[in-house]
């Protein structure tokens, strides 16, 4: 069983009933919808076939949204995709036009304000290059040095370029709003910047009551990653967005920096996701490049709490065995995780406090007696998400009362979240702990577990552990 956590983004290739049912079922914690591409119309029945799978299958998933961000974005063409032939002359407008390939528009009312002759500007993911050759009040010219074929909504990159663009657009205000509206879990903010971005955020959700919206940045250029750590003390997570981080820096550099935003997540004790061509061989292929499996093996053993598929769900020919491929790599990673030398690595580094004493002691004894099962109740996830940090070889049933809770933990590593009724005390807890254990997981005879949890249930404190032998019924 993984416990790696798989995020897969839903578009015209998996947007199905069945295909959604079948990816859960298979092992996808958390469904991406991204807004940049999905009207809210799409995203409304999308939301309700992820909740009939979760009814259907009796198990917590997740929903995260992608917002637009600060990002430019090319309007919707008026055909599927064109190309754009090198030395071609393509002229942007400030306004809406009919989009082909000799002129475009794009989501930003004021792009020429952003634009200095001899700009260079990327689109298609840095494929097709272009350079402005002339700018006037409401349009600008750019020639195309690097051909290629260009799609509705791709990203504008201009390249070394300090204009700040308004970080929340109207359209991200109504995609916010509509997220608390429907209660999603995760909300994706793309482009952030700095701290500064995310309060904004933050604010908005305060200002409209919501406590449950899980806040993940995706850090996606130099600006971001040299406010990391002011932007994790705001975040419950962040996302390395390879795409674009792929285009704003030295691809010789990613790595390094991959690894860096990952380390200092599972410092900070936050949520470390990466995005982007993990499998990118299987949007056409049937099956992964060795390079792509030892990606994938590698950002298990960097610790990354879960592994984003975006392109490869979306658009792919195969998201179903995309799925079954990248659950068999990551369940062989982790055979390999050095787990007793992370405990204590990760101890040496922790901030302590009761919760966190006890989630080590408890992850601790999980590895001196092979335990097969963690169970912890919890009603914020605070306790499960203490126990996920020092990244046990067991998995975690996070059992909670509290929907919203149990969804919150659907991105945190080795967590199982499980919805049950509300504790009385700590029998009703052991009781109820060992009956979830036997009703969800393959168990034996003899199977050891270590409950864990507190009372009383509003106290944040974990205050227990207590280790049981499965008896026969």
């Amino acid at each position: 069983m993984k416990k790696t956590k798989i995020i897969a983004s839903l578009g015209p290739s998996s947007n199905s009933s069945d295909t959604i049912l079948e990816m859960a079922k298979l092992g996808v914690d958390v469904f991406r919808i991204n807004l940049s591409h999905a009207t809210l119309e799409e995203c409304s029945s999308l939301i309700s076939k992820i909740r009939s799978a979760e009814k259907k299958l009796k198990k917590i998933i997740g929903i995260m949204l992608d917002t637009d961000g600060p990002g430019i974005r090319l309007d919707k063409l008026n055909e599927d995709e064109t190309f754009l032939a090198y030395d071609k002359e393509v002229r942007f407008y400030n306004y809406h036009v009919v989009c082909n390939n000799t002129q475009l528009s794009t989501n930003f009312s004021n792009l020429t304000d952003a634009i200095k002759l001899n700009d260079i500007l990327l689109l298609s993911n840095g494929e097709v290059k272009l350079q402005v050759i002339e700018v006037n009040d409401d349009n600008f010219i750019a020639k195309v040095k690097e051909e290629g074929i260009i799609k509705s909504n791709q990203t504008v990159h201009i390249v070394n370029s300090n204009y700040r663009l308004p970080f929340m657009s109207d359209r991200d205000k109504e995609n916010i709003l509509y997220a608390i509206e429907n209660n999603v879990d995760f909300l994706a903010l793309s482009f952030v910047r700095d701290e500064q971005d995310v309060l904004e955020v933050v604010d908005m959700l305060i200002e409209n009551g919501n406590e449950h919206i899980s806040i993940i940045s995706k850090i996606e250029n130099e600006f971001a990653f040299d406010n990391l750590e002011e932007i994790l003390k705001v975040s419950d997570g962040v996302m390395v967005g390879r795409g674009d981080f792929g285009i704003n820096v030295s691809l010789e550099k990613l790595p390094y920096y991959q690894k860096q935003i990952l380390m200092k997540a599972n410092e900070e004790q936050k949520i470390g996701l990466v995005a982007t061509d993990f499998l990118k061989t299987m949007i056409h292929g049937k099956n992964p490049s060795r390079a792509e499996v030892v990606d994938i093996y590698n950002a298990v053993l960097d610790k990354a709490d879960g592994i984003v598929l975006c392109d490869e769900t979306t658009i792919g020919e195969n998201p179903i065995a995309c799925i079954e491929v990248l659950e068999k790599v990551i369940i062989e990673a982790e055979k390999d995780f050095p787990y007793h030398k992370n405990l204590e690595d990760t101890f040496k580094q922790g901030k302590l406090d009761v919760t966190s004493t006890i989630a080590y002691s408890v992850v601790d004894s999980g590895l001196l007696l092979n335990a097969n099962c963690i169970l912890a109740n919890t009603m914020s996830g605070y306790t499960a998400k203490k126990i996920s940090y020092f990244r046990p070889k067991s998995p975690i049933l996070g059992l909670s009362p509290n929907l919203n809770t149990a969804r919150s933990l659907t991105l945190n590593y080795a967590i199982i979240p499980v919805h049950v009724k509300k504790f009385t005390d700590t029998d009703d807890i052991v009781s109820e702990c060992l009956n979830k254990y036997k009703e969800i997981m393959d168990y034996q005879e003899n199977d050891i577990v270590i409950i864990t949890g507190g009372l009383p249930l509003n106290n944040k404190n974990t205050d227990f552990m207590k280790i049981e032998k499965i008896e026969s019924d």
